[in-house]
C-alpha cells in the first residue's frame, strides 16, 4: 500500500510539473527578427495566452494581421495569412521557448521556403516607447519628404544577373517629386514600374509572369557618376543577384 501510495505521489508530481510547463504565459509584446531565403525582416507581435491557445496580433511594414497559435510544453506555433499581389499567404512560425526567447523556423507554406527566427518579449518600456511612434505613423497630417535634387528621368540601359542568368532590359523613368513611374522592356514585353528616389538611392519594382505564376523584381541601387549600380531580387524565392543601369544620351 505504501508503494502504491509512492507511486501516486510521483506520478501527480509530474502531472504538475507538465501542466507548469505547459502554462507558461507568452502573453505580452514580441519582437521578432527572421530570415529567409537571406532576406531578413522584422515585425512585432501581440501574443494573448489562454490556456494553451493563442491569439493576438503581429504587425510588419505591410499592415496588421491576426494570428492563431498553440503553446504545448516549451514548444510554440503560431500562423498568421497576408496578402502578396493579392495571392494569399501563410506564415507559418514554430519555435522553443528557452531562457525567455523563442527561437525556431518560420515558413511561407504556399511555396515551400522556410528560414529562421528569433523572438524576445519586449520590456514595458519598450512598448511604451513605441505607441506614440505608431500614433505618429498613422497621423494623416505627417509631413512629406523634401523632394529629392537627383533626377533619374528618362532611358536607361539595365544589365543584370542573377544565378548566373542575364536580366537585361531597357527602362524609361519619370519622376514626380521623389516618385518613380514607367516602363521597362525586357525579352517577354514591356513592364509598368513604381519605385522611388530617396537622396542619392533609387528603387523600383515591377511585376513578371513566369509560368503562369506573379513575380516581383525588385532593384535597389545608389546613384554614382552617371550609373546605379545595386541588387536585383526575385522577391518570391529570395533569389538575389547584381545589376548596373546606364543613362542612354
Amino acid at each position: 500500500m505504501k508503494k502504491i501510495a509512492i507511486s501516486v505521489l510521483m506520478a501527480c508530481a509530474l502531472a504538475f510539473a507538465q501542466a507548469q510547463g505547459s502554462n507558461t504565459s507568452l502573453t505580452g509584446t514580441w519582437k521578432i527578427h527572421s530570415s529567409i531565403a537571406g532576406n531578413d525582416g522584422d515585425s512585432s507581435c501581440t501574443f494573448t495566452q489562454t490556456n494553451n491557445d493563442l491569439s493576438g496580433t503581429c504587425t510588419a511594414p505591410d499592415g496588421t494581421v491576426k494570428l492563431t497559435g498553440k503553446v504545448d510544453g516549451q514548444k510554440v506555433t503560431w500562423s498568421y495569412d497576408i496578402q502578396y499581389n493579392g495571392n494569399p499567404l501563410t506564415m507559418k512560425y514554430e519555435g522553443t521557448l528557452d531562457s525567455g526567447k523563442i527561437t525556431g523556423t518560420v515558413t511561407v507554406e504556399q511555396y515551400g521556403v522556410s528560414g529562421d527566427f528569433a523572438a524576445s518579449q519586449s520590456t514595458a518600456a519598450e512598448t511604451a516607447m513605441s505607441a506614440p511612434a505608431t500614433a505618429a505613423a498613422a497621423a494623416p497630417a505627417a509631413a512629406a519628404p523634401p523632394p529629392s535634387n537627383l533626377s533619374v528621368g528618362g532611358k536607361w540601359k539595365v544589365k543584370g544577373s542573377i544565378a548566373g542568368n542575364e536580366v537585361n532590359s531597357e527602362c524609361t523613368f519619370v519622376q514626380t517629386s521623389n516618385d518613380l513611374t514607367g516602363t521597362c522592356i525586357k525579352a517577354d514585353g514591356p513592364s509598368n514600374i513604381t519605385g522611388k528616389v530617396d537622396g542619392q538611392k533609387v528603387t523600383w519594382s515591377y511585376d513578371i509572369d513566369y509560368n503562369g505564376s506573379p513575380l516581383t523584381m525588385k532593384y535597389e541601387g545608389t546613384f554614382d557618376s552617371g550609373k546605379i549600380a545595386g541588387s536585383v531580387t526575385v522577391v518570391q524565392f529570395g533569389a538575389g543577384g547584381d545589376f548596373t543601369a546606364t543613362a542612354e544620351n
